[in-house]
C-alpha cells in the first residue's frame, strides 16, 4: 500500500471512530429495547421476544355478502376517537370486495349501512367502493379531501392509490403507481423519520420477499428499476411481480426451514417511541406439492416479529412465532395474517389478526363456509421485545447519551422475585454524584412508567444536555424502554 492510501485509510478509520463516539442524542424520546442501538455492553442480559396474549374473537362472517369468509387482510387505526377498520371479504360466488366497520372499545364492531355498493340488488351494506385487498393510512401531507390514502393492486394495472377525506368515500387516483402486481396485501405510509412516502409489497426473489420503494409524491408514479426479463409468475397475460426492481428488506434464510417464506409485511412505524418499526409478516412453511402433498401451495401461516431502526435493515429477535397457531380445531389453527395497524388502550397495545383453521391450499371459496375470524391480541405498550436479565442476575451499560428533562422513566417488569437499580455514569463510565448504583432506591415494580429515584429524589436535570451514559443493575426483570423527560 503506497503512503498515500495508508494516511487515507488512516484518516478514514479515525473518522469513523469519531462518529461511533459521538453520544446518541435522545433529547426526552422514549427508547426502545428491541435491539443494541442504545447497548454498549451486557452481562447475563438478553434480548427477548415478548408474545401477546390472545384476547378471541372480536368478529365473524355474517352478511350476506360475507358469504365464505372475512379477510385475510385489514387495516386498523383510531381516528378522531373511533376505531375504524377496512377489511377485505369473499362472498359465496368468490367474488372479493372491500368493507368498512367501525367500534367504540374496539371489542365490538359495527358493520353500517352505508349505500355506497350494490349487492343483489341492495346498497345497504357495509361495501365501499375500492379494489380490494389494500391498506389504508392518513397522509399527514395531504389536504384535507384527500387526507386518506389507500393502496392496492389489481393484476391487470399494478399498483394504484385512492384518496378520502373520510376514508368511506374514495377516488382513483389517475397515475398508475408502479406497472407490477404484487399479490397479497401491500401498504404505504409517510415516513416522517425521512420525509418521504414508503411502500412494502410483496416481492418475488426464488420464493417471497418483503420489497421496499421510496418517493416524494406517492400519487406520481413510484421510481422501480426494470428488469430486462420480468418474472412472470402469475402468467403472461398478466402483469408481472416485484422481483430484483426493487431492494428487498426482509426474506426468509438460512436459519429458517426449508421451503419457507414470508407472506405479507404488515410494517408499523411504531409512533411511541423515537426510530421504531416493528413488521409482523406470516411465515408460511409449504407442504410438498401433488403428488405427495394433497394439494398445491398449500402449508401452515402464523405470524412472526422482526425489528427495524430505519425500516431499511430488519432483524428478528426470535425465530419463535408472535402469535402462535391455535390448536385444532380452533379458528386460527391453520393460517394467520396480520392486520396493518393497532389500537393503544392505555397501557395497552391491542393487535388484531384474521385466522382460518384450514390450511393455505384448501382454500376453495365456492366450495365451503369458512369458519375463520377477525381475532384480537393484547401486547403491553412497547412490550414487543424486552432485555432481560438473568434470575441471578445481570447488567446494561448504554452507550453515551444526550437528554433532556428532570427524570427517568422504565417501562420495567421485576416481577416479585426481581430488582433493579440504575446510575448514571459519564463517558469514562464513572458513577454521577449523588447518582449511583447505591444511592439508587430499589425498584420492584411492574410499570409502564416507573419513575427512578435517588436517595428520594428523581431529579436528574444537572446532567441534561451533557453525555452521560445509564447502568442498570438487575435480576430477574425485563426492561422495556427506558424515557427521560418530565
Amino acid at each position: 500500500m503506497s503512503v498515500c492510501l495508508w494516511l487515507v485509510a488512516v484518516a478514514l478509520l479515525a473518522l469513523t471512530a469519531v462518529a461511533a463516539a459521538q453520544p446518541l442524542d435522545i433529547g426526552s424520546r422514549k427508547q426502545l429495547l428491541i435491539d443494541d442501538r442504545l447497548v454498549d455492553s451486557m452481562e447475563d442480559v438478553t434480548f427477548t421476544m415478548n408474545p401477546p396474549a390472545k384476547a378471541g374473537t372480536v368478529m365473524v362472517a355474517d352478511r350476506p355478502w360475507e358469504g365464505h369468509r372475512v379477510g385475510a387482510y385489514g387495516t386498523v387505526m383510531e381516528d378522531e376517537g373511533v376505531h375504524k377498520l377496512w377489511y377485505d371479504l369473499i362472498d359465496s360466488k368468490g367474488a372479493i370486495h372491500e368493507a368498512y366497520a367501525t367500534s367504540t372499545d374496539g371489542i365490538r364492531w359495527e358493520k353500517p349501512s352505508l349505500g355506497i355498493v350494490e349487492y343483489e340488488g341492495s346498497k345497504a351494506s357495509n361495501l365501499i367502493n375500492v379494489e380490494p385487498s389494500g391498506t389504508v393510512f392518513i397522509d399527514p401531507q395531504a389536504p384535507p379531501e384527500q387526507r386518506y390514502k389507500y393502496v392496492t393492486d389489481h393484476w391487470k394495472v399494478g399498483m394504484f392509490v385512492y384518496w378520502s377525506a373520510d376514508g368511506i368515500h374514495w377516488t382513483r387516483n389517475r397515475e398508475v403507481s408502479l406497472p407490477l402486481d404484487p399479490d397479497t396485501q401491500n401498504q404505504a405510509f409517510y415516513d416522517p423519520r425521512i420525509g418521504k412516502y414508503v411502500a412494502y409489497l410483496r416481492g418475488w426473489n426464488r420464493m417471497r420477499v418483503v420489497v421496499r420503494c421510496e418517493m416524494d409524491d406517492i400519487l406520481q408514479p413510484w421510481p422501480y428499476q426494470p428488469r430486462e426479463k420480468p418474472f412472470q409468475i402469475w402468467g403472461q397475460d398478466q402483469l408481472p411481480t416485484p422481483s430484483t426492481e426493487l431492494p428487498t428488506v426482509f426474506a426468509a434464510d438460512k436459519h429458517d426451514p426449508p421451503n419457507s417464506d414470508f407472506y405479507n409485511p404488515a410494517v408499523v412505524q411504531y409512533p411511541y417511541a423515537q426510530d421504531a418499526y416493528v413488521m409482523f409478516p406470516s411465515a408460511y412453511r409449504h407442504f410438498p406439492e401433488p403428488p405427495v402433498g394433497r394439494y398445491g401451495n398449500d402449508g401452515l401461516l402464523d405470524i412472526h416479529l422482526a425489528v427495524s431502526r430505519d425500516g431499511i435493515a430488519w432483524g428478528r429477535v426470535s425465530r419463535e412465532p408472535y402469535v402462535r397457531l391455535g390448536r385444532a380445531g380452533d379458528p386460527d389453527s391453520g393460517m394467520m395474517y396480520m392486520l396493518v395497524g393497532m389500537l393503544r388502550r392505555g397501557d395497552e397495545l391491542w393487535q388484531y389478526y384474521f385466522g382460518y383453521d384450514y390450511t393455505h391450499g384448501v382454500y376453495q371459496p365456492t366450495e365451503q363456509k369458512d369458519t375463520g375470524a377477525l381475532m384480537r391480541v393484547v401486547q403491553r405498550l412497547d412490550g414487543f421485545v424486552s432485555a432481560d436479565a438473568a434470575y441471578e442476575g445481570g447488567k446494561l451499560v448504554t452507550k453515551p447519551v444526550i437528554f433532556q428533562g428532570k427524570a427517568l422513566e422504565l417501562n420495567i417488569d421485576t416481577a416479585a422475585m426481581g430488582t433493579a437499580r440504575v446510575a448514571l455514569l459519564d463517558e469514562q463510565g464513572k458513577e454521577l454524584p449523588g447518582h449511583g448504583i447505591a444511592d439508587c432506591d430499589v425498584i420492584g415494580a411492574n410499570s409502564v412508567a416507573h419513575q427512578v429515584t435517588w436517595k428520594g429524589s428523581a431529579d436528574v436535570s444537572p446532567w441534561a444536555g451533557k453525555p452521560a451514559r445509564v447502568k442498570l443493575e438487575m435480576r430477574a426483570t425485563k426492561l422495556y424502554a427506558m424515557q427521560f423527560g418530565g
